[in-house]
């Protein structure tokens, strides 16, 4: 990311408005919703791997806001808009993907897990292709041994724009719902790709019901 002297007057305001008016946005649009969570039983609070689509980002990070957890997003100039938001939500924020900072990424990531702090994942993110896993998280998982679980939200009413991931907004006064799958733990030698297909019949499944 460009150093601050170094950004454009339009990169300025897009921070800004990020930083400053997108939390506060989300919130108000969160305090109209009707949320309803299943599986809460299911819930870790510590040293787990939070898995869920890119397109749940909006509901999820107003449901599961001011807890800490520690959100992975791409050293994008996007991505830099989503951080300096979730930092205002309450999450922590670590750089990197499986395209960019990769490497950098997972160290981060399984320090965090070490340390006994909950780490939240995009496995579709931050291009797609929509609701495939990528290997990064199944490496996270084996490396660290922190359960993974699974979650997924709905709306109704609600739209979707006309991105890669077909974005969720839940509109104001939706129903909103969300599941929490049960904790799955990989051991070292399971195959990356049988993990990449579990995680996403994980996070399907939910979306067949």
């Amino acid at each position: 990311m460009k150093e601050k002297s170094k950004l454009s007057f339009r990169d300025r305001i897009l921070f800004f408005v990020a930083e400053y008016i997108l939390p506060f946005l989300i919130r108000f649009l969160g305090m109209t919703w009707r949320v309803k969570i299943y599986g809460m039983e299911n819930y870790v609070r510590k040293g787990a791997l939070f898995v869920f689509w890119h397109e749940h980002i909006l509901p999820l990070s107003y449901v599961f806001r001011g807890r800490g957890i520690k959100v992975l997003i791409s050293e994008s100039r996007d991505g830099e808009i989503i951080a300096r938001a979730v930092r205002r939500l309450g999450f922590g924020v670590i750089r990197g993907s499986s395209t960019r900072g990769g490497t950098k990424a997972l160290t981060r990531i399984l320090a965090e897990l070490k340390a006994g702090n909950v780490v939240a994942i995009t496995p579709d993110g931050p291009r797609g292709p929509r609701r495939k896993v990528k290997p990064g998280v199944a490496l996270a998982a084996v490396r660290s041994g922190a359960s993974v679980v699974a979650f997924w939200a709905e709306a109704k009413p609600c739209k979707r724009l006309n991105s890669w991931d077909k974005f969720l907004i839940p509109l104001p006064f939706a129903s909103v719902t969300i599941h929490i799958g049960k904790p799955v733990k990989y051991l070292e030698g399971n195959d990356l790709d049988h993990i990449c297909a579990e995680i996403e019949n994980m996070l399907n499944k939910f979306g067949q019901k």
